[in-house]
C-alpha cells in the first residue's frame, strides 16, 4: 500500500523503493516477513509471490520484527500478533495469512519512547501466552522498561537501569517472564554484559552477573541459543565468538573468516549462520556441541555470495531449519538451502563415484572420455581400447566397444548434445563415429593428415542431422554433415575453413544454422566468423575452401576462447538480421556480442584478407556484417571453460584453484563447487535443467575417472527460486537520469550509477512487486560513477563519468514492447572512452552536461567539470566514435561541482558552480560552432584544445560554501537559475542575457534554512522545484517566475539514507520524482500544469 502526503488538493504517493532490507523473520516454514525500510512485506518463499506490502513506520526503518508465540487458525487463515520497531517507535500488528494471501492491520502505533529501542520481546505468563499485551524493551543506554499495551495509552509496569551505564551497540532479550528475563548488552567497551532486570543492588541498579571479555571491537550483535546455555557475539573486529554459559572455565570459540565487520550470527541446530559487511553469509559448525573426539574447531563449511557489493544486513531461518533468507543493502532477498551445503560444495572423494578399470586390464588407464546426458560414459584408454559404462546401472561395469592401435596414448573425443553420437579422433587424423546406444556399428573415415586437435558437434533443426567440425593439429579445419536418418549413417565433408596468416588454433565454436554463420574461437584469443553456403550447392566429392568474413584478435586479451554460445531464441532488436552470442575465456571473463548481418547486393561473398584483423575493438565492420561487443564481465579470478543457456539463464563453467564451479550469470551466484584438483584435465558436464537436476560432472584425476552424480536440484528444500527479491545497487547511488526514450509507448526508462561502479538501465514497471525491471547491469568503470547524461543524435547516447576522469559513451537501442506496458527490448553498447588528461589520478569528473550540436552529423558536446577546478568541453563524433577536446580552462580555482546548459535561438549558454559558492555563466557558442566545422582536424590531435576558456560572461555569489545542486530553466528570453548549497540553503535567480551583456534581474531569492543539512539534488518540473538533502527530505517548492521566489508547498520524508542525486519526469500525466542514495525511492502525483 502507498504512503500518502498532502500536496495542495492532490496527493503524493510513494512509489518505487529499492533500499536496505533491515529485518527478516519467518512466520512459518513458507511465510517470510520482511522489513524493507518502512515497509512490511509478506512473501511466500515456496512460490516466490509477494502476498502484501504495507507501510508501517512512515519515518523510520523496521529494525526488528517480534512475533507473538501463539498462532490462531481460523477458516484456513493463520492469525498472529506481532510487533515491529525502529528508532523510538513500535507498532503492534495483526497478521492474517495463508499460502495465497496475507493481510496486515495496525492495531497500535506507539512512540516516541524515551530512547532508541535496541530489542523488544513479548512478556507473558502461561495464562497470557495466547494473547500477550506486555512487552520488554531494552534501550540504547542499557536500561529496560516493561509496558502493557492493552489500552491506547501504554502503561509502564517496571523499569531497571543496568549498573554499567553506557551506550549499547546491540542488545538481546532472553525470556518472557520476570523469572527468566536476561539481558545481553553489547557495549562500547568491546564486552558483552549479562544482567537480570529483576535482580538489583542497593542503589536500585540491576547487577551484571557475567562479563564476556575478548573482543577487540564494539559488539554489533548478540544472540542466545534456545536454552541460554550458549551465547554468540559478533564484532567490529571481524570475529564471531561463541561462549559457553554453563562452563565457567571454558574459553570462547573464536571464528575467523569474514573479511569485514560482522553484523549478526544465529544458532541453527549444530550450525551457526553469520552475516557481514563483506556481503557474504557464512555457515559454521558449532563445535561446542561436538563430541570430545571430534577435532572440528568450527570451520566455515559454506560461504554464500549473492548480494551485490556491500553488507548483508538481515538473516532469518525457517522453523524447519532448512531455508536461510538473507537481506542486503542491495535491496535483494536471497534464499539458501542449509541441507544443500553438502550438495553444493563437494570437497571429499566420499561424495564422488570412481570408475576404475577392471584389474585384468593391468596398467591400462583412461586417457580421455565423454559423458552423455543419459550418463553413458565412453572412454578411450592408453592401450587403444574404447570402452562403455552406464553410470545409471549398478554395479558399474565397463564394456569393450572396439580395440584400435591408433587410439593408443592419444584420442580426442566429443559427444553430441542429444547423446546419439560420439566422434573419436586419433593420432593419424581419422574420425570414428560411435553410437552409445549401439544403433549402428562404429565406422571410420580419413579426414586429416595429422592427429586431431579438437572435435566439435553442432545440432541441427533436423534431429537426424548433425554438423561435425574437426580441427587437425597444424592442419585444416573441416566442416562435415552427418546424416543419421538411414540404417547406416552418412558423413559428407563440405568445407575447408581457412585460417588467417597469424597462428590460429580453433578450440571452440558455435553454428547458427538458420543464418549459415559459423563462429570460431581460438587458443590465441581470435574470433573468426564464416558465412557457409547451403550444403546442397556443394557437389558430391568436392570440398569448398572458405575464408573468414570477419576476424577479431585478442578478444579475451591473450587468453584462449573456451566456448562460443549462440542464443537460440532470437529476441534481440533486429532478430531477423542479427545473431547474439557469448564467448568465455581463460581470462575469467565472458563477453556478449551481436553480429549484425547486412543485405549485400553482391552475389560474391567477400572475405577478409589473410593477416588483416581488428584488435579487440568494440565494433568491427566487414563487407556484409557488423560485430558489436555488447557486454563484458569478469566473474572469476580463475578460468571460464564453458557455457550453457537453459530456461533463459546463462550458466558459466570454470575452474578456480582446486574447484570446478557452475556460475549462474542471471542470479550472480556459484551454484555448485566441486574439488577436482583444478583445471588442465579432461572433464565433462551435463544437466537436465537450470536447477542442476540430474546433473553430472566427470573428470580424470591421477589416471582414475571420477564423477559427481546429482539427482536433486540446487534449490530444493521448499523454494523454487533463490532470488526472492531482485537486487539493486550494492553501494551508494550517485547518479540518476530519466531517459527520453519510448515515452510515447508508455515506457519509462532511467539510468543509475554509483559507488559500486555499475551502470544500470531500468524500466518502471508498476505491476511488478519492486516496480522496476533491470535491462542493463554493466561494470566497466574503474571507480565511482558520479554523473549520467543523455544526448540524441544519429543514435541515442549515454555519457557516464566519475572517478579517475573516466568518461564513457554508450549507445542505447530500444524498441517498444508488443504489449501495453510490457518489457521493452533494449541493448546498451559501449562505444568509446574519453582520454584522461590530468596527471593526478585522484582527479574526478564531478558533473557533465551533454547535447547534440549537430544531430545529423552525429556531433555532440559534452561539458565536464573536474575536481581540480578544470572545465573541459569535448566533442564526440558518432561516426568515428572519437572524443576530441574543444576547450579547457579554469576560473573557479576550487573544485567545480556542477555544470548545466540552456539552448536559446541565439546560442548555447553554460552554467557552472563550485565550492567557492559562486555560479558562473559561459558564452562560448561562436567558438564552439567554429571549432566543429573542422572536427576532422580536432581528431588528429584529440587532446589539444581548439581554444582556451578565460573569464565567464557573468558570475555571482549565492551560497556561503559549495553549490552542490544547479538547475537552469529557460523562461522566455531569460534564464531561471535554481541552486542548492552545502549551507542548507536553496536559491532562485533570474538572469537576463542579450547581445551586450549578461546580468541578474534583481537579487537572488534565498531560502537560508531550506533543509536541515546540505542540499544534494535539485530539479525543476511542472512549475515546481524539487530539492533533496542529507536530511532525507524531499521538499516541493512553488515557483513564482515573475517575483522570482520559492514557496514551500510540501515536504516528504524519504526512506533512502544519504540522498545524493535527484531527477524528475512527466510520464502518463503524472510527475515522477526519484532520489538516490543508499538505494532509490520515487514519488508520483498527478501533473498540475498540463
Amino acid at each position: 500500500m502507498a504512503s500518502l502526503a498532502s500536496f495542495g488538493d492532490k496527493s503524493i504517493e510513494k512509489d518505487i523503493y529499492a533500499g536496505i532490507v533491515t529485518s527478516l523473520t519467518f512466520h512459518n516454514d513458507s511465510i517470510l516477513l520482511v522489513g524493507h525500510g518502512p515497509f512490511l512485506k509478506v512473501y511466500n518463499v515456496r512460490t516466490g509471490n509477494l502476498l502484501t506490502n504495507k507501510c508501517i513506520l512512515p519515518a523510520n526503518r523496521i529494525h526488528r520484527i517480534v512475533l507473538a508465540p501463539h498462532v490462531v487458525n481460523n477458516n484456513e487463515m493463520e492469525i498472529r500478533q506481532l510487533a515491529v520497531f525502529g528508532s523510538k517507535f513500535i507498532s503492534i500488528l495483526e497478521l492474517k495469512t495463508n499460502q495465497q494471501e496475507a493481510h496486515i492491520s495496525i492495531r497500535q502505533s506507539i512512540g516516541p519512547f524515551k530512547d532508541w529501542i535496541m530489542d523488544a520481546q513479548w512478556f507473558y505468563d502461561d495464562q497470557e501466552r495466547s494473547h500477550p499485551t506486555k512487552m520488554t524493551l531494552v534501550y540504547g543506554h542499557n536500561n529496560v522498561e516493561i509496558y502493557d499495551f492493552k489500552s491506547s495509552i501504554p502503561k509502564l509496569l517496571y523499569s531497571a537501569q543496568c549498573e554499567v551505564r553506557c551506550i549499547l551497540y546491540s542488545a538481546r532479550i532472553y525470556g518472557h517472564s520476570a523469572e527468566t528475563l536476561i539481558i545481553a548488552s553489547g557495549t562500547v567497551f568491546n564486552q558483552v554484559h549479562l544482567w537480570k532486570p529483576h535482580e538489583k543492588n542497593e542503589q536500585d541498579d540491576a547487577v551484571v552477573y557475567k562479563q564476556l571479555i575478548g573482543h577487540e571491537g564494539v559488539i554489533f550483535g548478540v544472540r542466545f541459543n534456545q536454552d541460554a546455555s550458549q551465547i554468540i557475539s559478533v564484532s567490529d573486529d571481524r570475529t564471531i565468538r561463541l561462549w559457553s554459559l554453563n562452563d565457567e572455565k571454558s574459553k570462547p570459540l573464536v571464528l575467523f573468516g569474514h573479511t569485514a565487520r560482522v553484523w549478526d550470527c544465529q544458532f541453527v541446530d549444530d550450525y551457526l549462520v553469520s552475516i557481514s559487511e563483506d556481503s557474504t553469509c557464512r555457515v559454521w559448525r558449532n563445535s561446542l556441541n561436538a563430541n570430545e573426539d571430534d577435532e572440528d574447531d568450527g570451520d566455515c563449511i559454506a560461504c554464500w555470495e549473492g548480494h551485490a557489493s556491500k553488507n548483508v544486513w538481515s538473516c532469518a531461518i525457517n522453523p524447519e531449519n532448512k531455508i536461510v533468507a538473507t537481506g542486503g543493502q542491495d535491496s535483494g532477498i536471497r534464499l539458501w538451502s542449509l541441507s544443500s551445503i553438502k550438495n553444493n560444495k563437494i570437497d571429499s572423494e566420499d561424495d564422488l563415484v570412481a570408475f576404475p578399470l577392471p584389474q585384468d586390464r593391468n596398467k591400462d588407464n583412461i586417457r580421455n572420455f565423454v559423458i552423455t546426458k543419459d550418463r553413458c560414459i565412453i572412454a578411450a584408454t592408453t592401450e587403444g581400447y574404447l570402452l562403455k559404462c552406464n553410470a545409471t546401472e549398478l554395479p558399474y561395469a565397463w564394456k569393450e566397444i572396439q580395440h584400435d592401435e591408433s587410439y593408443r596414448n592419444y584420442a580426442i573425443m566429443k559427444n553430441s548434445d542429444c547423446g546419439r553420437v560420439v566422434v573419436v579422433g586419433n593420432i593419424f587424423g581419422d574420425l570414428v563415429i560411435i553410437s552409445p546406444a549401439d544403433a549402428f556399428e562404429p565406422f571410420k573415415i580419413t579426414a586429416h593428415k595429422q592427429k586431431l586437435f579438437e572435435i566439435f558437434i553442432e545440432p541441427s533443426s533436423d534431429e537426424n542431422i548433425l554438423y561435425v567440425v574437426s580441427n587437425g593439429y597444424n592442419d585444416s579445419v573441416l566442416f562435415h554433415r552427418l546424416d543419421l536418418s538411414g540404417d547406416k549413417p552418412v558423413i559428407q565433408t563440405l568445407f575447408d575453413l581457412e585460417m588467417p596468416a597469424e597462428r590460429t588454433t580453433v578450440m571452440s565454436l558455435g553454428y547458427a544454422e538458420d543464418k549459415k554463420i559459423l563462429i570460431c574461437g581460438s587458443r590465441e584469443s581470435a574470433l573468426l566468423v564464416y558465412r557457409l553456403p547451403c550444403h546442397t550447392t556443394v557437389p558430391e566429392g568436392n570440398i569448398i575452401n572458405l575464408k573468414p568474413a570477419l576476424q577479431l584478435r585478442r578478444s579475451h586479451g591473450k587468453q584462449a576462447i573456451t566456448s562460443v554460445l549462440i542464443k537460440k531464441t532470437m529476441d534481440s532488436l533486429d532478430e531477423e538480421d542479427s545473431i547474439v552470442f557469448w564467448t568465455t575465456g581463460r581470462d575469467g571473463c565472458y563477453i556478449q556480442y551481436r553480429l549484425g548481418l547486412l543485405h549485400s547486393t553482391d552475389e560474391q561473398v567477400q572475405e577478409t584478407q589473410s593477416g588483416i584483423a581488428s584488435q579487440g575493438d568494440m565494433t568491427l565492420s566487414g563487407h556484409d556484417m557488423i560485430l558489436e561487443k555488447l557486454y563484458r564481465n569478469r566473474v572469476t579470478k580463475g578460468t571460464l571453460e564453458g557455457s550453457l543457456i537453459l530456461d533463459g539463464e546463462l550458466l558459466l563453467m570454470g575452474f578456480f584453484r582446486k574447484n570446478f564451479f557452475i556460475y549462474n550469470e542471471k542470479k550472480n551466484f556459484v551454484m555448485v563447487a566441486i574439488n577436482c584438483g583444478g583445471g588442465h584435465r579432461r572433464w565433462g558436464f551435463n544437466t537436465l535443467d537450470v536447477k542442476l537436476n540430474k546433473s553430472s560432472f566427470a573428470f580424470i584425476r591421477k589416471e582414475v575417472l571420477y564423477a559427481y552424480l546429482r539427482d536433486t536440484s540446487s534449490t530444493t528444500d521448499g523454494f523454487n527460486d533463490s532470488i526472492l527479491q531482485t537486487n539493486y545497487h550494492g553501494r551508494e547511488v550517485r547518479a540518476i537520469r530519466f531517459l527520453p526514450l519510448l515515452s510515447d509507448s508508455h515506457s519509462l526508462l532511467f539510468a543509475t550509477g554509483g559507488e559500486d561502479t555499475i551502470l544500470r538501465i531500468q524500466q518502471y514497471m508498476p505491476q511488478y512487486a519492486n516496480k522496476l525491471y533491470t535491462h542493463v547491469n554493466i561494470r566497466k568503470h574503474t571507480t565511482v560513477i558520479k554523473s549520467i547524461d543523455f544526448s540524441q543524435g544519429i543514435s541515442s547516447l549515454l555519457f557516464s563519468s566519475g572517478g579517475l576522469e573516466e568518461l564513457r559513451c554508450w549507445k542505447v537501442e530500444a524498441q517498444p514492447s508488443k504489449t501495453h506496458g510490457g518489457i521493452v527490448s533494449l541493448n546498451c553498447l559501449e562505444v568509446a572512452t574519453c582520454p584522461a588528461l590530468s596527471e593526478d589520478i585522484e582527479t574526478r569528473i564531478m558533473d557533465t552536461t551533454a547535447f547534440a550540436i549537430d544531430s545529423k552529423r552525429g556531433l555532440h558536446i559534452i561539458g565536464a567539470v573536474y575536481s581540480d577546478a578544470m572545465i573541459r568541453f569535448w566533442l564526440f563524433n558518432e561516426t568515428t566514435r572519437k572524443f576530441s577536446l574543444i576547450a579547457d580552462g579554469t576560473w573557479h580555482a576550487k573544485c567545480i561541482l556542477q555544470i548545466t546548459h540552456v539552448k536559446r535561438e541565439d546560442g548555447i549558454y553554460f552554467f557552472t558552480s563550485a565550492t567557492d559558492g559562486r555560479v558562473a555563466v559561459w558564452d562560448i557558442s561562436d567558438d564552439l560552432y567554429t571549432a566543429i566545422t573542422s572536427n576532422e582536424q580536432l581528431e588528429i590531435e584529440p587532446t589539444k584544445a581548439a581554444f582556451r576558456l578565460s573569464e565567464p560572461a557573468f558570475h555571482y555569489s549565492v551560497h556561503m560554501s559549495g553549490v552542490n545542486a544547479l538547475e537552469t530553466v529557460l523562461f522566455g528570453k531569460d534564464v531561471l537559475v535554481v541552486t542548492g548549497g552545502e549551507d542548507n540553503a536553496v536559491s532562485i535567480a533570474k538572469i537576463e542575457i542579450n547581445d551586450q551583456y549578461v546580468q541578474l534581474i534583481g537579487k537572488p531569492f534565498i531560502v537560508p534554512h531550506a533543509h536541515a543539512s546540505s542540499v544534494t539534488g535539485i530539479k525543476y518540473m511542472d512549475n515546481a522545484v524539487f530539492t533533496t538533502s542529507t536530511d532525507q527530505r524531499l521538499n516541493i517548492w512553488h515557483v513564482d517566475p515573475q517575483e522570482v521566489s520559492l514557496t514551500l508547498k510540501s515536504a516528504v520524508y524519504m526512506d533512502v539514507p544519504d540522498p545524493s542525486a535527484l531527477d524528475a519526469v512527466v510520464f502518463n500525466n503524472d510527475v515522477h520524482v526519484a532520489i538516490t542514495g543508499v538505494g532509490l525511492q520515487s514519488i508520483r502525483y498527478p501533473q498540475q500544469n498540463k
